[in-house]
Order: C-alpha cells, then structure tokens, then sequence
C-alpha cells in the first residue's frame, strides 16, 4: 500500500511540472441571419370580438380593419356583414353599408336586423324594399318589426288595405304596439280621416310618451286641419322632449316661413340643418329664409349645398340666381337665369326670361357714375363771418322734429296679422301623413 502510494505521489509530482499545453484558437463560425419573426396568426374569433370592442368605442376606421379582415376567412358570416354594414353607415359610406346588408340577408333571410336597415336604406325604392321583406317574413312570419316595416313600405305604394291588414296582424298579437298605431294612423291619414288618424296617434302616445316623432305627427295633422296654433304647440313640444328631433324644428320654420317670419324661420331651419345636413329640401328652406332677411350672400350659400345635393334643382336654381343679382354679380346671375329656363322642372320660366333681358339691357348700357360739380374756390372765401347774427344755437324746436313710422307715441303700428307667403315651403312631411320622416337604424347587434 505504502508503494502504491509512493507511486501516485510522484506521478502527481511530474504532472504538476509539465508546460501548459496551448489549446488552437477555434475559428469563429459564420453568423447565420435569423429568420424574420412569424406574425401570429390571430384566430377569426379574437377578430371578431375586436372589432366589436372597437365599435362600442366608436372607432369606425380601426373596427372596419377588422372586420375585413374576419371576412376575408368568413365571408358568409352573416353577423358580421350587418356589422360591416353598420359600420359602412357611421361612416358615411351608405351604398357600401346598403351591399352588406344585401349580403347579410343573402346568407340569412330571417337577419331580422339587416332587413330592417336595408329596408330603410331602400326608402327611396319601395318595391325593392317590399321584396326584401317578404323574404324575410317567409322565415320569421310573425315578428312585429318586419311587419310594422311592411305595412310603411306598402304604405308608400299607396297599398292601403294591404298595410292596414299588416298593422292589424301586429296588434291582434302585440295590443301595445306603439309603432303599430302609429302606421295606422298613417293609413287613415292617407285615406282622408284625420280624426281616426289622431285617435290611432293618441293610443300610441299613451303607449309611449318619450316618442318626439309622434307630436310631430300630430302637429302635421293639425295643419291638415288648418289649426296652426295645436300644430306650433306640438311642434314645440317635441323639440323640447327630443332637441335633436330635426323634422319638429323644420316644421317651426315652415310656419313661421308662411307667416313671413323670416328670423324665426332662420333660426328653426338654422338648427334642423345643424341635426341633419343632408336634407336638401331643410337647406333649400333655410336658403328661403335667409333670402327673406335679404342676406343673399348667405342665401346663395345654401342654394349651392342644395345643388351639390341634388343636381338641377329648379328652386335653388332660381333662388341662386337671385342672389346673384342682388349681390351685382350680373353675369353669373344671367348665365344661372339661363341654366334654370333650360330646366324642365322650372315653373317660373317667364319671370326668368324676364331678368335675363333686364340684365342683358344693363350689361348694354352700364349707368354712368355722376361727376358733382366742382365749386368755385373763391365762394367759401368771399363769405364775412362777422356779419352773421351771434347768439347760442338752440337745436330745431322739439315740436318740428319729424317722427319715424312706428317711434314714439302715437306712431303708426304695423298690422298685426300675419301675412301668408306664397306656397315656398310647408311643413315637413309633405304626405300630410303621420310618420315620423327620419327612420331610426337597427342598434348593432340586432337580430
């Protein structure tokens, strides 16, 4: 053992005084360039579900991202064509929302929803509409929306027994139909029976007080009874239940622009314009107004907007030109007198023709501006102001002052009844029927 030991130890010992063996440096290995990132594939629901977050935040341009992007993988998803639908419509986009809706229903007839908003979108293409909702009731035969939407759109083709069938299959199953009644009431309007029409508009004001459309309603019907005091007092009270109730401040502005009120008509039609822009016929009574407060530049303003809205309309035409005129800018006004002869709409050709050879003959024969005569230089001069009578001026006599019409007392008082203008503007809703002329949208998520 002792040997062995000896041993190990003198191994150790030779070990411990060897050189350092030097290790060859190892060449460094070529840098391999990584490989970009993988984006993740997100999954449609995680989509979907963003997109929603994102439109109860109101950030339409970031949920139609979205959107587009959970249709490109489901692009029959009928919940998320209505959504694209809505969408297209916060975005002021209504043909793009109008073919997502035609898509939703496409892939599921009975979207209650996007048959309602296309519906509404059609208003203008009652046939279409009508088809849209038969397709829809096929499926769901019984539901109260569809068929309060169907008996309006067969309303407006003036099919009144079909409507009125409509509505009373409503109310034999949902007595308490606010909408229903209002739809009746429509339809008897239709038919010439104001008072059945304000009985139906009673019911549903019972059934639901916070409706500022249906005061509206019931303003129109008192004007078709030539009531104007009942129709302002309902006007009135529907701004003040709903001040964005665009249609009640545009009927303010009708009868006050009838009775030649021209500032009240300017701040009633001043305000519906404000809640709904796009209303030509709203912009083309503001302009009215405006015209009437002699404001031509203004007035001319509105008459443009109505124009961009609605090409060649014959009473912004007119209205135009006038304002033309009266702001002295004589070509324009002839060459817009002109365009508005030229239109087969126009009703005031002969007044028309009229200014244009009236302006022609001014363009003809320009006034001449008066030169005042020059005075001699020496008649101030030749004037001896010592020989004039001194004293304190007094001022004239009080009893010689002149008296304006309508200052002080005894002066003379404008009539006080109100004078009817000619037939510019009426009050909104021209069917004289009861309903309430802004559809309101389907809220997302309806089904």
């Amino acid at each position: 053992m002792r040997k062995l030991m000896t041993t190990l130890l003198l191994i150790a010992s030779a070990c411990a005084h060897q050189a350092p063996v030097k290790q060859a440096p190892v060449a460094a290995q070529p840098a391999v360039k990584a490989p970009p990132p993988r984006l993740i594939d997100v999954p449609p629901a995680i989509l979907y579900k963003e997109s929603r977050e994102l439109m109860a935040q109101g950030n339409w341009d970031a949920a139609k991202a979205r959107i587009d992007a959970y249709l490109a993988r489901e692009p029959k998803s009928a919940a998320a064509l209505f959504d694209a639908g809505w969408v297209s419509e916060k975005r002021g986009d209504a043909k793009a929302a109008a073919d997502y809706y035609k898509r939703a229903v496409e892939s599921e007839p009975a979207h209650v929803g996007a048959a309602l908003n296309l519906t509404r979108l059609l208003k203008d293409k009652p046939a279409e509409a009508e088809k849209v909702l038969r397709a829809a009731l096929s499926k769901r035969a019984d539901d109260p929306r569809l068929l309060n939407a169907f008996a309006s759109v067969l309303r407006v083709e003036k099919k009144l027994d079909e409507a009125d069938a409509a509505v009373r299959q409503v109310l034999v199953r949902h007595p308490a139909d606010a909408d229903a009644y209002r739809n009746l009431a429509a339809i008897e309007a239709d038919r010439g029976h104001v008072r059945l029409a304000e009985s139906a508009l009673n019911n549903a004001r019972n059934l639901d007080d916070k409706d500022a459309g249906i005061l509206n309603s019931l303003g129109l019907l008192a004007m078709r009874r030539d009531d104007v005091t009942a129709a302002r007092a309902y006007f009135e009270q529907a701004t003040q239940l709903d001040a964005s109730f665009a249609p009640a401040w545009a009927n303010l502005g009708a009868i006050a622009l009838q009775y030649r009120d021209y500032a009240a008509a300017e701040q009633a039609y001043g305000k519906a314009v404000q809640l709904d822009a796009n209303k030509w016929d709203t912009r083309l009574a503001h302009g009215w107004a405006l015209e009437g407060l002699r404001k031509p530049k203004d007035a001319r303003a509105e008459y443009e907007k109505v124009l961009a809205l609605k090409p060649g309309q014959e009473d912004a035409l007119y209205g135009k030109a006038l304002a033309l005129k009266a702001e002295n800018d004589l070509p324009a006004a002839m060459q817009v007198f002109k365009e508005y002869v030229a239109n087969g709409k126009a009703t005031h050709v002969k007044e028309a023709q009229n200014q244009i050879a009236a302006i022609d003959l001014r363009l003809k024969n320009p006034p001449k501006l008066a030169v005042p005569a020059a005075r001699p230089a020496t008649a101030a001069a030749s004037l001896d102001l010592s020989k004039l009578p001194q004293g304190t001026d007094t001022g004239p006599s009080s009893e010689k002052l002149p008296t304006e019409e309508g200052m002080g007392p005894g002066a003379a008082t404008p009539a006080e009844t109100p004078v009817k203008s000619p037939d510019k503007a009426a009050p909104s809703g021209k069917d004289g029927g009861t309903q309430n002329t802004q559809s309101q949208p389907v809220k997302v998520g309806a089904r």
